[in-house]
């Protein structure tokens, strides 16, 4: 995978988890406040619909039916009971220890009227809720007491203070005269016409009746159902901005260490790209070794910085590539220089015959024989043609440089084409039959060269040996003469441009880019040239790949 797509996914995946833990700490926020809601909060039996219920309200277990157990649980939870008819009003099934509605007529039971009372209708059923309100039993008994006797009678007594309820009797100007039990508050008359169905939403169960005397009786006493939806729900909002805003402390808490993450595996690697760069610009090459990205052993990146591992090589590739080029640059700056200073007195030396020449021949004082003046234009035409065979090497030299030069390569077979090389200085051997696949016009240069060379330097009398043959995948041209050899000093500069091993004032038959030359147009064919050389004399070993046939 490429570094700019690994990148791209690692921020992705970055800003995918920063909003993944967005959307959880609100989802777990949500359901904190669901939970604590549902365990402080009533189930409100009168806001269920028959949607809700028809599909598991009634359990079948064997011939009997009954209602379903969480129906059950809820009319429990209501102060309530539940009552399952058929469509022929017959009652199936009942919640509680006790049937109310079993010993009414179907007219006394249409006839109920209960505040809070609730019908469902399901498939092949009806569902009733009967309210019952804790204090309808007490409101009885004490009302029947207090007329037939004036007093509660101990048994009642005792059940209100194990309910920790309240008689109280108010006259006709509401002044509260009696007070049986706990002491609440006083009521205000009111306060006795609230609608007490939602039995959750009311601390106290209150239930009046009036006597014959004009006053009125009020039973009071705390609601055991009693589960407030404000209050839990104020206390549920607290907990869900806390959570909320606790889990955005939290997660911003995260994003600033992810973002020092971030810093330590992106900012830093780029600063360290930044300087190494910088570096560059200065012309400073040498390798860069940070302790927090690389390793102080092997000098490699760490493992949580191998994203830039490629940015890195190529950093060190450019690096080495700028400080080659450098070298590159002072080694032709150096050979510009060495050109310039060979080649001005390469052409002073003959410029300088040229011009005394002609200065003598411009004379007045001397009047020349016409012998003298051949003698003096020979000169000057030698010294010209050595000049220009001088720009023509230093010419071609360039072109071999830059790479001007195409080759033609063809089959050459050297069996039949060395021979053409003979003379009475030159013998030539080809051992088999070698095909040599190279650029005829610049091979005869190279043996042209090497040869004529050679045989600047071989005693009279003595032959310059011409030798070919394939070896393995290579064929092996060897050119031998019998000179005095080559001195060490001349033997490693032999093949740089520009060096001739004798002074121009000897001899201008060269123009000391010969072998240059050669060893250009050899490399040009992925070849090679090697010398040995002794006393004795010095051989040239050429290399070139093969084609056999």
């Amino acid at each position: 995978m490429k570094p700019a797509r690994k990148l791209t996914l690692r921020f992705v995946s970055y800003f995918i988890v920063f909003y993944l833990l967005i959307i959880s700490g609100f989802v777990i926020s949500l359901v904190s406040f669901g939970i604590f809601i549902n365990k402080r909060v009533g189930d409100n039996i009168h806001v269920m619909t028959s949607y809700e219920i028809k599909d598991d309200a009634v359990v079948e277990k064997g011939a009997s039916i009954k209602i379903a157990d969480y129906l059950v649980k809820r009319a429990n939870e209501n102060a309530g009971q539940l009552y399952l008819f058929d469509q022929s009003m017959n009652i199936v099934d009942y919640t509680g220890d006790i049937c109310e509605l079993c010993g009414m007529t179907d007219s006394e039971v249409l006839n109920l009227k209960r505040l809070g009372m609730h019908t469902w209708e399901i498939p092949g059923y009806y569902l009733l809720f009967l309210p019952i309100s804790p204090v309808q039993s007490i409101i009885e008994d004490s009302l029947q007491s207090w007329e037939e006797k004036g007093e509660i009678p101990s048994e009642l007594l005792q059940r209100i203070q194990d309910k920790k309820a309240s008689i109280e009797i108010y006259n006709e100007q509401w002044d509260r005269v009696e007070v049986i039990g706990e002491r609440y508050k006083k009521l205000h008359k009111p306060q006795l016409l609230e609608e007490k169905y939602d039995i959750f939403e009311h601390a106290e169960l209150i239930q009046s009746a009036a006597l014959e005397n004009g006053s009125t009786l009020v039973v009071r006493m705390p609601n055991p159902s009693y589960k407030p939806f404000e209050e839990p729900f104020n206390k549920a909002m607290l907990l869900f901005i806390s959570t909320f805003f606790g889990g955005h402390i939290i997660l911003l808490i995260g994003v600033i260490f992810l973002s020092i993450s971030i810093s330590r595996q992106f900012v830093r690697p780029l600063v360290y790209v930044l300087s190494r760069i910088d570096r560059l610009t200065q012309f400073d090459y040498s390798e860069v070794s940070d302790k927090n990205i690389h390793h102080q052993k092997t000098g490699k990146l760490k493992k949580k910085f191998k994203l830039f591992q490629p940015v890195d090589e190529s950093l060190n590739h450019l690096s080495e590539r700028l400080s080659f080029n450098e070298r590159q640059i002072k080694q032709a700056e150096q050979l510009r220089e060495e050109w310039i200073t060979g080649l001005s007195h390469d052409l002073k030396t003959p410029l300088s015959s040229i011009y005394g020449y002609s200065t003598m021949l411009a004379s007045e004082d001397y009047h020349w024989s016409m012998e003298e003046m051949r003698i003096f234009a020979s000169t000057m035409q030698e010294k010209a043609t050595y000049m220009d065979a001088l720009i023509q090497d230093l010419t071609y030299t360039y072109q071999l440089k830059n790479k001007a030069i195409q080759l033609e390569k063809v089959l050459i077979p050297l069996a039949s084409w060395l021979p053409k090389f003979v003379d009475e200085q030159v013998s030539v051997n080809v051992y088999g039959d070698v095909m040599l696949e190279a650029d005829e016009l610049l091979l005869k240069r190279i043996l042209d060269n090497l040869i004529t060379n050679a045989k600047k330097y071989t005693p009279k009398g003595t032959k310059v040996m011409v030798d070919a043959q394939q070896i393995n995948k290579s064929v092996v041209m060897t050119i031998t003469d019998q000179g005095p050899g080559i001195p060490q000093e001349e033997l490693d500069n032999l093949f740089e441009r520009y060096y001739r091993g004798t002074n121009t004032t000897d001899d201008t038959t060269g123009t000391g880019l010969g072998l240059a030359i050669t060893k250009q147009l050899i490399d040009l064919h992925n070849g090679s040239i090697s010398v040995r050389t002794d006393s004795d004399g010095t051989v040239f070993v050429l290399t070139f790949q093969c084609q056999s046939l």
